[in-house]
């Protein structure tokens, strides 16, 4: 560029400058100066001379402009840049977590893309991961609540629990006889024998009434849960509701016979 088909008003060039200091400072306009005489070929010492920079000073505007650009003219320390274009960045939006069920297994999405399954056969697994994302407050107590069948209260206390114990706090802690120390052969004797008994005499089973005709004709001190456990395991539970017939049947048939002899 030929600057002498330029005529140069020393007049505008005070004003424009001024102005410019105005919005700028007068850092950044002497760089911007330097930096176009520099451009328009003006020797180095005679740049330093004019705006009274030092050649080192100048060395570095130079060297930074050529690597990092325009924001060399600004102060590195300002936190907002009038050289550099605004990014737009566009708040992030929360993850939404959201529980569903897929043919038998339990499904957790996330957002629109992501989702994990979990079989019903790992109850554990999905209790923890649900109290997990309760306790990061990414699902709330009511829904935590619903999938696993249990309590608001109770979901509470299990999140506390597995924050502070970790998953083990989870395990039923609760272990049920190893071996049948009370429900000895004699016992269970007596309790086939009291059954029977009951079901002609009443004509239903419960644990209560068991356990209280147990204590009344054998002395026997045996809770109504631990009864019915038994009574399952033996199978006697199943046949309940068919032997009062049988055994009417066989009353019958042992009149009969009676008269007959």
């Amino acid at each position: 560029m030929d600057c002498d088909q330029f005529d140069f008003s020393s007049t505008l060039s005070h004003k424009r400058i001024l102005q410019a200091r105005a919005i700028f400072g007068d850092k950044i306009v002497n760089r911007i100066l330097a930096w176009a005489l520099f451009l328009l070929g003006a020797s180095k010492p005679m740049i330093c001379s004019a705006l009274d920079l030092k050649a080192g000073s100048l060395r570095t505007l130079l060297y930074r402009l050529q690597n990092q650009g325009i924001g060399t003219f600004e102060d590195r320390r300002s936190k907002t840049s009038s050289f550099k274009p605004k990014v737009s960045v566009s708040p992030v939006q929360p993850l939404k977590v959201s529980l569903h069920k897929k043919d038998v297994n339990h499904q957790i999405r996330f957002g629109d893309s992501l989702h994990i399954q979990i079989p019903p056969s790992n109850p554990l697994l999905f209790k923890s991961i649900l109290l997990c994302l309760l306790n990061n407050q990414m699902l709330n107590r009511r829904e935590v609540a619903k999938a696993l069948r249990l309590s608001e209260d109770r979901v509470g206390k299990l999140a506390k629990k597995l924050a502070k114990e970790d998953v083990k706090g989870l395990l039923d802690q609760r272990r049920g006889q190893q071996q049948d120390y009370v429900f000895s052969s004699t016992i269970k004797g007596e309790l086939i024998q009291q059954f029977v008994i009951d079901m002609v005499q009443d004509g239903k089973i419960t644990g209560e009434g068991l356990s209280k005709h147990l204590k009344e004709r054998c002395q026997h001190d045996l809770s109504p849960r631990s009864i019915l456990y038994h009574l399952s395991n033996m199978g006697l539970s199943n046949i309940k509701s068919t032997l009062p017939a049988y055994l009417e049947t066989a009353k019958k048939n042992s009149s009969i016979s009676c008269v007959k002899r």
